[in-house]
């Protein structure tokens, strides 16, 4: 465990940087494993003590005793003269000897962080780390974080945001961190990082193709993280991202950040129960990280185990752990448990939060559900506009996609092609153009669909699920509109490898397109796929014309009884739904029409 640096020079730069730095440096050996700054956060609170108190040499030392830490690590620096000395002990947190002692003397600040990575090196040998280790694993301190001192402390405030749930607040810091040195490697990748968690994803991929350029300037460690970022964000080529984080994991594994972040991968990519052991493993290695919990419970989540998802969100609070994601995620818990205690629960928290949008956004997905496309109306406005306030236009832009495909399966076109014209016009970031152009191939619109296709194939040409999933279902979608059902199901094989990660969109065109060939069977397989994997997309409007499918299959087959029910089981579900929505009044005609 790194404690807080001594620092008698009167300057505050050196304050949190200086342990940073030494933590960055120390981090590049496989041979140690740091304790990391949630656990120092969490045993100060047990302890008592405010989770924002320095770690000095005897809080350091019962931190050490009660987690079983081998060794502390007590740092200072003073002034001599116009020069500056650098203390570094490694102690026995038991008996409080000195296991291994270093000192060095910089000439000015501009040395301090050159001279603290020189005697870090010397200290990793007399740990016990082989030469052969070091040497390998010792990028100088200054090249793998920065020259700068002030962009270290940016860095390192962001950071505890960062690691403490609050992406937001985290934004700024490393931005900062960035315009101090625009060559900080692992701050663009860090940003990337955040951005991505607050479902930025536009900004993400320019941090993050930043930080690919620079990734020589960076530890050996660091060089998988910004691998990591950019494979997943910038270019997302989810199988390279998958190696990578692999042997991220072989590499260093000690570090719970690879495990975390191939559970967020593998959700992505629709792989819940690979989710679910990284995950476990992220947060056996750090139970204080808050992102290994949210993606834990996406994990369960998948796989429909919708109390195991509640416990481990319940876990993560009890520990004064909070993400947002926590909440989005409790709120589609208690929507398909019926629990509308926990929905308000999760809107109250929401309200007046900075990014209150995700709530407003999960409240029109409901009225979505429930056939209420005004009410839908009402909530995704009111999302859209908080997200275009606080500046989060990707997320306004998708929002507004997302209404139009919901507007475009309903069967209103002419409202669903401006919802696209408006969203596209607020951004053209990736899943703003994947979900308009779901919507305009919803509604054949074979030309605009042709050009806003050429513009995701040029910009993401390596993107694995545009190309297996979106691609392949926006041109089956254009097939099944010019009556080729049989090539829009050939176009979808595609999707099937990454067949979760699709949000039941194959599936529904898929069983569409066999209601076309009159393949009352093969329809009905696809629609109870979509009623068997509910976590996949808790909240996706096709779960309830998923009922509408399994009936007109049922239909086909000749089974009017069955058919009967199955149509009342969709009605039932959208009781409360505007009756002059397209798809229903077309559906209530097909039920009076049975034989």
């Amino acid at each position: 465990m790194i404690a807080d640096f001594v620092n008698t020079t009167g300057d505050s730069v050196f304050d949190g940087t200086l342990r940073q730095a030494l933590a960055v440096q120390l981090g590049q050996s496989p041979f140690l494993n740091i304790f990391p700054d949630q656990g120092i956060h969490e045993m100060l609170r047990y302890m008592g003590r405010s989770a924002e108190e320095r770690i000095t040499r005897d809080v350091g030392r019962e931190i050490c005793e009660r987690q079983g830490i081998k060794a502390m690590l007590v740092g200072s620096i003073s002034n001599l003269g116009s020069h500056y000395v650098l203390n570094l002990e490694a102690l026995n947190p038991r008996t409080g000897e000195a296991l291994a002692r270093e000192q060095a003397e910089a000439e000015n600040k501009e040395q301090v962080l050159k001279s603290l990575g020189q005697i870090a090196s010397t200290l990793r040998e007399k740990l016990g780390e082989s030469l052969a280790s070091v040497q390998k694993f010792d990028a100088p301190v200054e090249q793998a974080t920065t020259s700068s001192l002030e962009a270290l402390k940016a860095y390192s405030l962001g950071l505890e945001k960062h690691l403490g749930g609050k992406y937001l607040e985290a934004i700024p810091l490393y931005r900062r961190a960035t315009q101090l040195d625009p060559n900080f490697a692992i701050a663009f990748a860090r940003l990337a990082a955040v951005y991505s968690n607050t479902r930025q994803f536009e900004p993400a991929s320019e941090a993050g193709q930043r930080a690919f350029e620079l990734r020589e300037r960076a530890s050996e460690r660091e060089k998988f993280y910004i691998s990591d970022n950019y494979y997943a964000v910038v270019t997302q080529e989810v199988e390279k991202d998958l190696e990578t984080l692999e042997l991220w994991k072989q590499t260093y594994p000690r570090d719970y950040v690879p495990h975390n972040n191939l559970a967020l991968r593998c959700v992505f990519a629709g792989q819940f129960e690979r989710a679910i052991a990284n995950a476990s493993e992220s947060v056996r290695l750090n139970p204080n990280s808050a992102p290994a919990y949210s993606n834990l419970t996406r994990g369960f989540l998948g796989l429909n185990r919708f109390d195991e998802a509640a416990e481990i969100i319940q876990r993560a609070l009890n520990r004064k752990l909070e993400a947002t994601s926590y909440h989005l995620h409790l709120y589609q818990i208690g929507f398909v448990k019926r629990d509308s205690a926990t929905m308000k629960q999760q809107t109250d928290w929401a309200a007046g939060k900075p990014d209150e949008y995700f709530l407003w956004d999960s409240q029109s997905k409901v009225a979505e559900f429930n056939g209420q496309s005004k009410k839908a109306d009402e909530f995704s406005g009111r999302s859209i506009e908080l997200a275009r306030v606080h500046e989060s236009t990707e997320i306004a832009g998708r929002f507004q996609a997302e209404r139009a495909a919901t507007l475009a399966v309903f069967g209103d076109c002419e409202r669903a092609k401006k919802a696209v014209a408006k969203a596209l016009a607020i951004s053209r970031a990736r899943l703003v153009m994947l979900a308009g152009g779901t919507a305009l191939a919803l509604c054949g619109e074979t030309a605009s669909l042709q050009g806003l296709a050429d513009e995701l194939t040029k910009r993401w040409p390596n993107d694995t699920l545009l190309n297996n999933n979106w691609l392949p279902l926006m041109r089956a979608l254009i097939e099944v509109h010019r009556g080729n059902p049989a090539q829009a199901v050939q176009q979808l094989e595609a999707a099937r490898r990454y067949a979760a990660a699709g949000s039941f969109w194959p599936e529904y065109v898929r069983g569409q397109a066999y209601l076309a060939q009159s393949k009352g069977k093969e329809a009905a397989a696809e629609f109870q796929t979509i009623l068997d994997h509910r976590g996949w997309a808790p909240l996706s409007p096709l779960f309830p014309l998923a009922h509408l499918g399994l009936a007109r299959s049922a239909a086909l087959q000749g089974d009017t009884g069955n058919a009967r029910k199955l149509y009342q089981d969709f009605f039932a579900l959208w009781k409360d739904a505007d009756s002059d929505i397209p798809i229903l009044i077309k559906a209530k005609k097909e039920y009076e029409e049975l034989k």
